[in-house]
């Protein structure tokens, strides 16, 4: 009997620690959960703009929103382009003599470049989430990349510091991990897949993340001159959101299922699995 108490209690603790949602609907997203921005459709369902005229997110806005590099007197755009080509992992351009034209992604965001090296005032990507566990990010850029997460607040703009202590951006919108000098870069040429991105932190503001139960603004900002490319994006919420639910019609969202690595299955069989947050065995 104090097996099974002990195998349920464990089952129950990882429950809670580990249960996780894809908040993208799972007729968007590949077996692992990334939703590539591939196709006009996802772009036209996911994607929209900031709130332009005070440069912030915008609640009642799309899920992921993108925002322009704040250069004057242009203001260089940040666009979805489901046709656009990035680089191969060498950094180098479909156009490029010797390019590796079998790993050149295509469609993607694309991030306008900061005005210099080490630049914060490039292109951004914010994501608007209704609750948030984990963000990756899967990037392309032809040099080494530049950047820096910030933790938004709704009538805030993304270039804001109103901080008030000794420290920078620690007030309205935070600074929460940087990446942006030539000696401390994000990644090098090629292609990166940012996995973490919810709970890296080496900023002022020390513990602070991403992670929510509630709704939470998160942008990244290209912090170098050179375009950087947003190829697919993966959340994962603690709660089952709407934007994840693929049948709301029903009025209630079908049954999901995660093996105890975490990973989601379609038809669980012999097993002990994770169903809408409880631990099931499944014979």
């Amino acid at each position: 009997m104090k097996k099974i108490f002990t195998l349920a209690f464990a089952l129950c603790g990882f429950t809670m620690a580990q249960a996780q949602y894809n908040l993208f609907n799972a007729a968007d997203v590949d077996e692992d959960g990334w939703l590539w921005l591939n196709t006009q459709e996802k772009i036209d369902k996911y994607v929209g703009v900031i709130d332009e005229d005070n440069y912030t997110v915008d609640p009642n806005g799309k899920i992921i929103q993108m925002a322009y590099a704040n250069l004057t007197p242009d203001y260089p755009a940040t666009v979805a382009d489901p046709e656009a080509y990035g680089v191969d992992k060498a950094g180098n351009y479909i156009t490029d003599e010797g390019a590796n034209k079998d790993e050149i992604i295509k469609g993607g965001i694309i991030l306008a470049g900061a005005s210099g090296m080490m630049s914060m005032n490039g292109g951004c990507l914010v994501l608007n989430l209704p609750s948030c566990s984990t963000i990756s990010l899967y990037l392309s850029s032809e040099g080494y990349m530049l950047g820096r997460t910030l933790k938004m607040t709704a009538g805030h703009a993304i270039d804001e510091d109103d901080s008030t202590g000794e420290n920078p951006w620690t007030g309205s919108t935070k600074s929460i991990y940087s990446k942006a000098s030539m000696f401390s870069s994000l990644a090098n040429a090629g292609h990166f897949v940012w996995e973490g991105v919810a709970t890296a932190n080496n900023g002022y503001n020390d513990g602070v993340t991403f992670e929510s139960d509630g709704p939470v603004y998160f942008c990244f900002q290209n912090c170098r001159n050179r375009t950087i490319y947003v190829h697919a994006i993966k959340v994962t919420t603690p709660k089952q959101e709407s934007a994840g639910i693929s049948n709301v019609a029903t009025g209630k969202a079908p049954a999901t299922w995660h093996n105890l690595s975490g990973q989601q299955v379609k038809n669980p069989s012999n097993g002990i699995f994770i169903k809408d947050g409880k631990a099931v065995v499944v014979k």
